[in-house]
Order: C-alpha cells, then sequence, then structure tokens
C-alpha cells in the first residue's frame, strides 16, 4: 500500500504546504501507528490505509485553521492523532498533548525521538490535575461532550484564546461559563462520506 500516495492526497486536498520531509514523517508516524498498534490497542483502526482516511485526514483539516496559533495543548489526545500531524506541519507551534493512559503517552514518546519532534510534550495524567498551562488554543476529537470539554482543559487556555473541537454531524453547540461559541460549520474529508462538525469557543 503506497502510504505516502495518500498523505499527499489528503494534503493536497486541504491546500496544506509540504515538503518531501513531512510526508515522510507523517507516512513514519502511521507505520508506527499500525505496528504499536498490532501488540498494544491504541486505536480501534487496524489498517494504515482506514487510520490515515479516518484519522489522519481530520488532523489535516485542523492543520488549516491554526493560523497565527503558536502553543495549542491537545486533549484526551490517545495515540497524538491530532497534536502529532499538527507539530510535523507546523514546526513553530509548542504542542502539549495529555492523556491518562500510560502506554498512549510511550508510544507518543517513542514518536517524539522517532520523528524527532521538538517542542513536543506528551504528558501522562488527567488535564483537570495539571497545573495550567497556559496555552491559546485547546484541541480535543473524541473527548466527549462539548460542556466536559471544555470544563476539563478550559483552565489550560489562555484569556482570548480558543477551543477547538472536532465533532460527529449530529452533535449540537452547549454553553459553558467563561466561553462563548464562534464559529459552528460542516466539514467533511477526502474519500470518506460522512460529515462532520467544526466547533470554535473563545474564552472570555
Amino acid at each position: 500500500m503506497d502510504l505516502e500516495r495518500l498523505v499527499r492526497e489528503g494534503l493536497r486536498f486541504f491546500s496544506i504546504s509540504h515538503d518531501l520531509k513531512a510526508v515522510d514523517k507523517l507516512s513514519l508516524y502511521v507505520r508506527e501507528l499500525d505496528r504499536w498498534n498490532a501488540r498494544i490497542n491504541l486505536t480501534g483502526l487496524k489498517q494504515p490505509e482506514r487510520i490515515i482516511k479516518e484519522l489522519l485526514y481530520d488532523a489535516f483539516f485542523l492543520c488549516t485553521r491554526l493560523k497565527g496559533i503558536e502553543s495549542l495543548l491537545d486533549l484526551g489526545s490517545g495515540s497524538g492523532i491530532l497534536g502529532i500531524p499538527v507539530k510535523i506541519l507546523n514546526e513553530r507551534i509548542a504542542v502539549f498533548s495529555v492523556d491518562k493512559s500510560m502506554k498512549k503517552i510511550q508510544f507518543q514518546r517513542h514518536m517524539k525521538r522517532a520523528v524527532p519532534l521538538k517542542e513536543f510534550y506528551p504528558i501522562h495524567g488527567r488535564a483537570e490535575a495539571l497545573e495550567p498551562v497556559g496555552v491559546e488554543a485547546l484541541v480535543a476529537k473524541g473527548f466527549g461532550a462539548i460542556d466536559r470539554i471544555l470544563e476539563t482543559g478550559g483552565g489550560h487556555i489562555k484569556s482570548g484564546g480558543s477551543a477547538l473541537i472536532l465533532k460527529a454531524k449530529q452533535d449540537q453547540p452547549l454553553e459553558h461559563a467563561g466561553f462563548a461559541l464562534e464559529e459552528m460549520s460542516p466539514y467533511s474529508l477526502p474519500e470518506n462520506d460522512r460529515e462532520y462538525k467544526f466547533f470554535v469557543y473563545r474564552k472570555e
């Protein structure tokens, strides 16, 4: 399977500037995720092609919405499917990647060494129990309801910063004290019939 081709197609679909090194690093990430996933359950998707089309492409979409952001926290980051591609494609962004699963953080630390990734910080723990990181943006996918995301991770966002949340089509906006809904828009992924929804909440 030509993973590099699928990676390039996704980058072109979202008009993301990239070079051969970035494609190689993203492909390495998918291969290592697939290899580790055979021994440790890091994601429910077991085929590299599905990992790219259903997970990596989501990260590519997110990359198109990070203009001007220099620091972010990936809440409930799992295998790093948002934070690691974002870091590969945006070297200037400092990425704090938080998850309660040690095995998933160990994989992220492995990828930090293997790529390698500078200013990428895999953190084991619960976001609500950590000292505030003070980032410009929080990103989340599959963490739970929007109000739970804002309650759990909102303390890490600077005043005026944003929470960028990837959800399913049927999800609806929820109010949360201290945050204002700034955007709610549909989006789609290449070679995927499903529709998704993107939310941006501004911290007041």
